[in-house]
């Protein structure tokens, strides 16, 4: 009988030195910069219905997440207005499907962040150069990704061949992974990075 005991004493002491596996580091990242309050403004200022169907699904798609945050739809008076525009091939020598700026076309982290927080309405911009053949959902992708930096999440960079579940909407690259995996509202990375900021 003592024999089974030190085989069951050792069984237990083995089994409680076993190491549970960290769970790997967000791979989403912050721009440092953020609203003050989850509840937030949008405002529609595209210029086709295409657009603004597109933009209303994509501020859905972040509304339906299970994160503490809102977008309620405006007139006037919003924290973020959804835009769509002629930028060119490039402009200011990049080359964009979306883009989010402040409301003078400026780099929001660097002319619009005081203390952490935007100091003006965050503008983010389909550009029609590129996304006026798109069909409603490659948009909706794009537009998601862009709400994400008007809420302050960065850009994050999937290798290249990463199975469609390691990629994030925020991926710099996010209209070429929508092409590859077709996915078009937040994944838990951008979630989690969401939840992390409100």
């Amino acid at each position: 009988m003592k024999h089974w005991k030190r085989i069951l004493s050792a069984l237990v002491i083995t089994s409680a030195v076993v190491i549970i596996p960290a769970s790997p580091a967000a791979a989403y990242g912050t721009l440092g910069c953020k609203f003050s309050t989850g509840t937030l403004k949008w405002q529609d200022a595209t210029t086709t219905s295409g657009y603004a169907t597109a933009a209303t699904n994509a501020v859905e798609a972040w509304n339906s997440t299970s994160t503490q945050f809102n977008m309620n739809k405006v007139t006037s008076g919003a924290n973020i207005r959804v835009a769509s525009g002629n930028f060119g091939a490039t402009w200011q020598g990049t080359q964009f499907v979306g883009i989010t700026l402040n409301t003078s076309q400026e780099n929001p982290v660097t002319q619009s962040c005081s203390g952490g927080t935007w100091d003006t309405t965050m503008v983010t911009w389909w550009n029609d150069y590129y996304t006026q053949h798109y069909g409603a959902v490659k948009r909706q992708a794009i537009m998601v990704h862009e709400l994400g930096h008007a809420l302050g999440l960065a850009h994050t960079a999937a290798a290249s061949g990463s199975s469609c579940s390691k990629v994030s909407i925020m991926d710099r690259a996010i209209d070429g992974w929508y092409d590859a995996c077709g996915f078009w509202t937040p994944r838990q990375d951008d979630i989690n990075g969401a939840n992390a900021l409100y």
